[in-house]
């Protein structure tokens, strides 16, 4: 369902850029796509180009494909190392093509506080935590958009970019608190009279930060459109965080639903790559531990892609 003012307009997202997740989303109470052959769905950090590789995949793309984000829309060329994607990627002769490539910030506006360290500020509420060697730079008071991951309510930076002054977002996952209120890290959002999204499920929301919460002007559901048809394949970076049901861990700030049966207990601490078929749930089979630092994630990735098997993977079965 689509709700979009004229702020949000003005700001540069629009329905065909961030639709509703019509085919996949991975939050309980939605629709589920029938098994079988599929897409490919990616979310992950661009490490290097020669085609896009992002999770150790190299995914190839149409000249004439367009980039969506909340800033607008923009071409590949103008990607670079760091930006987080979501791709929805076909597999043609052997070969991973996308259908559909997303530059996903999960915060974007003004830096609010800066820590002495120069590496952790606040942005529309949320805690930035730089990664060791991340792109980019926080300075109190500059206008950014960040490009990074969950990791419970901070996100960890992988790049920092400039932002238009005055453009705000924040990205993730829906939570209820015991009060009623409902948040994506722990910013309560103010939605007015706006329809509230479904809780466990995945939303960029467009706003204005203030001290009461983030003041929600318009928002879209879902991480994943369909582009490439149901998706059958699963490829997500990410950190893991508690649940009370089996198998007692989701991925930090995306909503992603893992199988009762996943064994993720040995790696709940890590930085992670998890794969594997999605069948109604993320039936998560391996899992691709990584260092904390950008330069060394790359490292492990670009051997991971060329030489397969080199990269010691953790089985979650």
């Amino acid at each position: 369902m689509t709700r979009i003012d004229r702020r949000v307009a003005l700001f540069g997202m629009s329905a065909g850029l961030l639709s509703a997740c019509s085919d996949l989303d991975l939050a309980e109470g939605k629709p589920e796509p029938k098994g079988g052959l599929g897409g490919t769905g990616i979310v992950g950090t661009l490490t290097d180009f020669g085609s896009l590789l992002v999770n150790g995949l190299r995914v190839e793309t149409a000249s004439a494909l367009s980039v969506s984000s909340a800033l607008g829309a923009l071409a590949v060329e103008a990607l670079a190392i760091g930006h987080q994607l979501t791709i929805e990627a076909a597999t043609e002769d052997g070969r991973l093509v996308a259908k559909r490539v997303h530059l996903a910030h999960p915060v974007i506006g003004q830096v609010a506080e800066m820590a002495s360290d120069g590496r952790t500020g606040s942005i529309a509420g949320i805690r930035v935590t730089l990664d060791p060697d991340a792109i980019g730079s926080l300075a109190l008071g500059a206008w950014v958009a960040v490009s990074g991951t969950w990791q419970g309510d901070q996100v960890r930076a992988s790049r920092i970019d400039p932002a238009p002054e005055g453009a705000e977002a924040i990205a993730g996952e829906v939570r209820v608190q015991d009060d009623g209120r409902l948040t994506i890290g722990d910013v309560t959002l103010l939605l007015g009279d706006a329809e509230p999204p479904q809780v466990g499920g995945y939303v960029t929301v467009i706003g204005r930060a203030s001290e009461a919460g983030f003041i929600v002007d318009g928002l879209e559901e879902g991480r994943f459109t369909g582009a490439a048809g149901p998706l059958a394949t699963l490829s997500i970076e990410g950190y893991l965080e508690p649940t009370p049901q089996a198998p007692f861990y989701a991925i930090s700030g995306l909503g992603h639903s893992f199988d009762r049966e996943a064994a993720l207990a040995s790696i709940q601490q890590e930085r992670a790559v998890f794969s594997g078929a999605y069948i109604g749930s993320f039936k998560v089979e391996t899992a691709l531990v990584l260092p904390e630092e950008f330069a060394k994630r790359r490292e492990v990735l670009r051997d991971a892609l060329a030489v397969p098997g080199s990269v010691p993977l953790i089985s979650t079965r």
